[in-house]
């Protein structure tokens, strides 16, 4: 087994950002694959690898829309670019509000010492998962790009289209549509490390993803939740409770102060002191300074 891991991060701003977060992945072990959102003024210029070990790979291919299937597109791309470089030990998907809250030795022995581990995290139907997350893929949703826009006009055209949606969906409950009838639901964070065998394993569905999940909304939290769930890599599992636990994919993501919340300068201790590998999001238009401090405290421990 190729000891190497995969990064896949998916961008669309921030380079200078994304210049901290790639120091941080640095390491002869890591090849990084990144995905330029192709409506993004940013571009591969923009990046700068010229000081980095690792290798790094480049693209700027798909548009990408929020709650649309264009994000799971870009994932099942950078899997595949991934897979046709090499075979990886782990492939970890990350975005570039994302930051690595260990040193590169601690997380490759961490993934070492778990070998064989899937760490997905999500709920199935019950105390943590609502009826609502069910719709998403229970129903054809039309329009799920026009979901989060800025601008009166363009929020009037979206208040729209959600309105078309919804009443499809009131129809859709009336004949009985149920797209993923004999499947376990399961939802949970699109943010992923998973094994070589699991990565083969999606990238041989792609076909059946996209069609499945073309007409649902935020497919990239269900897409691969449904796919492990249902298959036998749930008992590969990190963390088999369901319950929304941080460990599952070893990412601290508060979700109880925002959609989710940005990390700042006070939540600094919060940070170092957690045992969770990596953190999201961060935001150097809303606090450089958490994202400074971060990066000089794993240099710190780096250089041990």
């Amino acid at each position: 087994m190729n000891h190497k891991h995969a990064y896949l991060l998916i961008i669309d701003k921030h380079p200078a950002q994304l210049h901290t977060l790639l120091k941080l992945l640095d390491n002869e072990r890591n090849d990084i694959f990144i995905h330029i959102d192709a409506k993004s003024k940013m571009t591969a210029a923009d990046i700068d690898t010229e000081s980095l070990v690792s290798n790094v790979y480049i693209f700027k291919e798909i548009k990408v829309y929020w709650s649309d299937i264009s994000l799971t597109e870009v994932e099942l791309f950078l899997l595949r670019k991934a897979k046709e470089t090499g075979t990886y030990c782990y492939y970890h998907l990350l975005s570039g509000s994302d930051l690595p809250l260990k040193p590169q030795k601690e997380i490759l022995d961490f993934f070492e010492r778990n070998q064989g581990k899937e760490f997905v995290e999500y709920q199935i139907p019950g105390k943590f998962l609502s009826k609502p997350y069910y719709s998403r893929v229970k129903y054809y949703h039309l329009f799920s790009r026009h979901y989060r826009h800025s601008g009166r006009f363009k929020l009037m055209r979206d208040y729209f289209f959600v309105g078309i949606e919804y009443t499809a969906m009131f129809f859709q409950m009336l004949i009985g549509i149920n797209r993923i009838k004999g499947l376990e639901f399961a939802r949970g964070s699109q943010w992923f490390d998973i094994t070589d065998e699991l990565a083969e394993y999606v990238l041989s569905k792609s076909n059946w993803i996209i069609k499945q999940f073309r007409m649902t909304r935020a497919s990239d939290e269900s897409f691969l939740p449904l796919l492990v769930h249902n298959s036998k890599f749930r008992d590969r599992l990190y963390i088999k409770t369901f319950e929304g636990d941080m460990h599952a994919n070893m990412r601290f993501i508060d979700w109880t102060r925002g959609e989710p919340y940005t990390f700042r300068n006070l939540d600094y201790n919060e940070l170092i002191s957690s045992d969770l590998l990596f953190a999201r999001k961060f935001n150097e238009d809303t606090d450089r300074e958490i994202i400074e401090r971060i990066e000089e405290y794993v240099l710190s421990l780096q250089n041990q």
